[in-house]
């Protein structure tokens, strides 16, 4: 049965690359199969194996249409059919836009974001996976001030979803935003300036907890030469808390940063670095809020015309301060992430690719709960674009 249950997701990949092989395609398709191992499936502490072997069929799709002169849509899409020794997961994905010109100054869009996913290993069974769900709808308008000026506003209701664990459900969360933006072109086509107001309403579902924060901010983004390009950002974020149990519940005033560098040495290489500051809903359910600072690392480089490597790097810190703990008063918590990621791709012929990727995760804490994984995993890809 187990043999049949991977040969599923190769037939899949199959029929679907002869279907869209010699006829007109209205869509961007790509189909992956990867084969891999997991050496700690469930995110046990480090010296406790849950090794699995999974196989995996991601299917991106990809349209865009113009409805009319004004109207445009674009909608992609993912599914993953992930099987593994903790079961059989069917993970659907979808991001989709509505744009219409009003007038040549005033742009309106519609957006819809949904993302499925899982957790593996729980808070009260460790041999256990949990799926959750993020939905965010969306929408916006952009008004042209001036040749020089624009201006946006936008509005937000973001849905968070876990499923089983009692203590996994305590996470769920619904976020309603309001927001508005203006920038500026300082020198033409290379220098841009922002100036960014938020409110956010968030309430833990399952939780007599919630929070409001208005975030403040100015940002700048830079175009050196072709090959520099960098972004700045940074504010505060006034947090007004309304949580339960013994935490404190004063306003607080927490930093907003945000940096980006770029730097593309040839058309064949490019480097990316992204460092981040930020107050968020807390994904420990015993907190009603976290700190989370994030740094990530990328380069990308086609070593020959049909090899290409990505590596990734991510190293995050989450504070979570005393004044939020819902259970213990006074105690604090700090949990540090790692992530490596590093993929190589070569092309066979026009639409069909190799892959083979190599992860590293490590999480420690300072509550425990330390572990390490490695997944290594090898693939094909077709692209019928």
């Amino acid at each position: 049965m187990k043999k049949i249950k991977i040969l599923i997701p190769i037939l899949v990949g199959l029929l679907i690359g002869q279907l869209f092989a010699d006829s007109e395609r209205p869509l961007s398709v790509i189909n992956t199969i990867r084969m891999g191992y997991n050496d700690n499936l469930y995110h046990k502490d480090s010296g406790v194996s849950s090794a699995s072997s999974f196989v995996t069929d991601i299917v991106d799709l990809s349209f865009r249409a113009s409805l009319s002169d004004r109207t445009d849509l674009m909608v992609k899409s993912q599914i993953n059919l992930m099987q593994d020794d903790g079961g059989t997961e069917f993970l659907p994905n979808l991001y989709a836009t509505l744009s219409h010109s009003v007038s040549p100054r005033l742009l309106l869009q519609l957006s819809e974001y949904y993302r499925s996913g899982d957790r593996s290993g729980g808070t009260t069974n460790l041999d256990a996976r949990y799926v959750y769900f993020n939905n965010r709808v969306g929408a916006s308008a952009d008004y042209v001030l001036t040749s020089k000026d624009r201006i946006q506003g936008t509005l937000a209701h973001d849905v968070v979803r876990n499923e089983d664990d009692v203590k996994v459900l305590k996470l769920d969360t619904t976020t309603v935003e309001a927001g508005t933006s203006w920038r500026r072109e300082l020198t033409l086509q290379r220098t841009y300036s922002t100036l960014n107001l938020k409110q956010r309403w968030v309430t833990y579902d399952n939780q007599d907890s919630s929070f409001q924060a208005t975030d403040l901010s100015a940002g700048l983004s830079h175009t050196f030469t072709p090959k520099w390009q960098g972004s700045v950002e940074g504010g505060v974020s006034q947090v007004r808390p309304d949580f339960s149990g013994t935490a404190s519940n004063t306003a607080t005033i927490t930093p907003i940063f945000n940096a980006g560098l770029v730097f593309s040495p040839s058309p064949r290489t490019r480097f990316s670095t992204d460092l981040g500051h930020s107050y968020s809903a807390s994904d420990d359910s015993g907190f009603g809020g976290q700190t989370t600072t994030d740094l990530r690392f990328g380069v990308q480089h086609e070593i020959t015309a049909k090899l290409m490597v990505k590596a990734t790097a991510r190293f995050s810190k989450t504070d979570y301060a005393a004044e939020d703990n819902q259970k213990t008063a006074n105690t604090s918590d700090q949990t540090d992430r790692m992530n490596l990621d590093l993929r190589f791709s070569y092309k066979l012929n026009r639409i069909n690719f190799i892959e083979l990727g190599m992860r590293h995760g490590e999480r420690s804490s300072d509550s425990g709960s330390d572990w390490k994984q490695n997944v290594v995993d090898i693939g094909w890809r077709v692209e019928l674009k």
